[in-house]
C-alpha cells in the first residue's frame, strides 16, 4: 500500500471486521476457524500500520475467546483457554496490586492512570468469557482475582 498509514489501518480494519463476522457465525461451525485466522492476520496488519497494541489485543483477545467458547479448543495455541489467559495476563498494563488499588478511587486519579485502568478492563472481558475454560491452577488463580473488582474498573 502506498496510501498513509491512517488510510491502511482503516483498509486492514474493514477486512478484519468482515472476516470477524464470519468467524463469529455459527452456522460457518469449524471453518469458523479460518475466517478467524483471516481476521488475525487483518487486525495484525491494521496494528502493524499504527493501531494502538491495546485496541489490537484486546479485538484479537475477544475473537479468540468466541472461537474457544464457541468452537472449542483444537491443539492450536490459539484456541488454548490457558494460552489465552496467559496472554491476557501479560497484556495487563498494570499489576494487580495497583489496579486494584486505583479502581477503589479511579474517579480521583489522573487521566493517564484511568486509561490504563480502562485498558486493563478491556483486556480482561475476554478473559471472563474463557473462565469456565481454564485448566491451568495459576491461570485460573490469577484472572480470578483480576474479575473480583472487574466491576470497580472505569
Amino acid at each position: 500500500m502506498t496510501e498513509d498509514r491512517s488510510s491502511a489501518i482503516n483498509y486492514w480494519l474493514a477486512v478484519w471486521h468482515l472476516n470477524q463476522l464470519h468467524a463469529c457465525d455459527p452456522t460457518h461451525g469449524e471453518g469458523r476457524r479460518m475466517w478467524a485466522d483471516a481476521a488475525l492476520y487483518a487486525l495484525g496488519q491494521a496494528e502493524a500500520n499504527g493501531l494502538d497494541k491495546t485496541t489490537a489485543a484486546a479485538s484479537r483477545f475477544r475473537l479468540r475467546a468466541n472461537v474457544i467458547t464457541d468452537v472449542g479448543p483444537n491443539g492450536d495455541p490459539r484456541w488454548d483457554p490457558d494460552a489465552l489467559g496467559d496472554d491476557i495476563l501479560r497484556a495487563l498494563p498494570l499489576t494487580r496490586e495497583q489496579a486494584a488499588t486505583w479502581s477503589l478511587t479511579w474517579r480521583d486519579r489522573p487521566p493517564s492512570e484511568i486509561l490504563n485502568l480502562r485498558h486493563c478492563k478491556n483486556l480482561l472481558i475476554a478473559a471472563k468469557s474463557i473462565r469456565t475454560h481454564l485448566k491451568d491452577a495459576t491461570i485460573t488463580t490469577n484472572i480470578d482475582q483480576w474479575l473480583a473488582f472487574w466491576e470497580r474498573l472505569p
